[in-house]
């Protein structure tokens, strides 16, 4: 989307809120001006406005935390099908099967974003909080939302990535897991994201039968052979049709 049709300021008070929210930063106004590099008079009146709404929550030694008057509107996400409970089951059953995380993403812009996820019980293992956000060219999950996308915006989502992107794997191999996504509706990346990090994802349809999410197992590469990892696709790919049978017939 281009800037020229977005608010400046409302994309700070977002950042904001969202600094906020990750805990990435000392949540106190003058830190938070500084970390996110907007005016401390600007980010102060930000912090007054949520707080006036209840979003933010201000205490007396000037730590901010979200508010309580968010409750209604996050209240209201449970309604979205890939945030449902038989989503939530789905997964629970998926890590109790694989004893590896799992989770559901869904496309914001160029990222995808973590919904939900069940972490995997063994402690060394890996985690992903809800709200992670990767961009689209990194795993399984991004290949499965760029599959459903056409190939000229597939193509500017390559092109227009950060070099980050580009540590461990090459323009190609984003492209192959696509291709993998559309032929088999299900996607492996074995250490492209990272060397020691395994990611399957199948797609997860709307009721009009259009992408609306991915289902992903992902864990530590160490100590699973590929015939494990095989096995583990073929469980994904019966979950997701379990899953998108579902949401076809109205029951998240």
């Amino acid at each position: 989307m281009s800037s020229a049709h977005q608010i400046p300021v409302l994309k700070k008070a977002l950042r904001v809120l969202t600094a906020i929210a990750d805990g990435e930063c000392e949540p106190m106004t003058q830190a938070l001006a500084r970390a996110l590099k907007i005016a401390p008079a600007t980010c102060y009146r930000i912090i007054q406005t949520f707080t006036h709404a209840g979003w933010v929550r201000v205490h007396e030694n000037g730590r901010c935390e979200l508010g309580l008057g968010l409750f209604p509107l996050l209240h209201r996400l449970d309604k979205h099908a890939l945030l449902g409970r038989e989503v939530s089951s789905v997964l629970q059953e998926l890590t109790a099967a694989t004893g590896v995380t799992s989770k559901v993403s869904a496309r914001e812009g160029d990222e995808a974003i973590t919904l939900l996820r069940v972490d995997s019980p063994h402690p060394m293992s890996l985690s992903v909080r809800p709200g992670a956000r990767f961009h689209l060219t990194l795993g399984a999950s991004g290949a499965v939302l760029l599959a459903a996308l056409p190939d000229e915006e597939v193509d500017r989502v390559i092109r227009e990535a950060p070099a980050t992107c580009w540590r461990w794997q090459k323009p190609a191999d984003v492209r192959r897991r696509v291709e993998e996504a559309r032929a088999h509706r299900v996607v492996s990346d074995l250490g492209k994201y990272r060397p020691d990090i395994f990611g399957i994802s199948a797609p997860l349809y709307d009721a009009g039968g259009q992408v609306q999410g991915s289902l992903t197992a992902t864990g530590l590469t160490h100590g699973h052979s590929r015939k494990q990892l095989e096995d583990w696709g073929k469980l994904l790919v019966r979950k997701a049709a379990k899953l998108n049978q579902q949401i076809k017939q109205g029951k998240p």
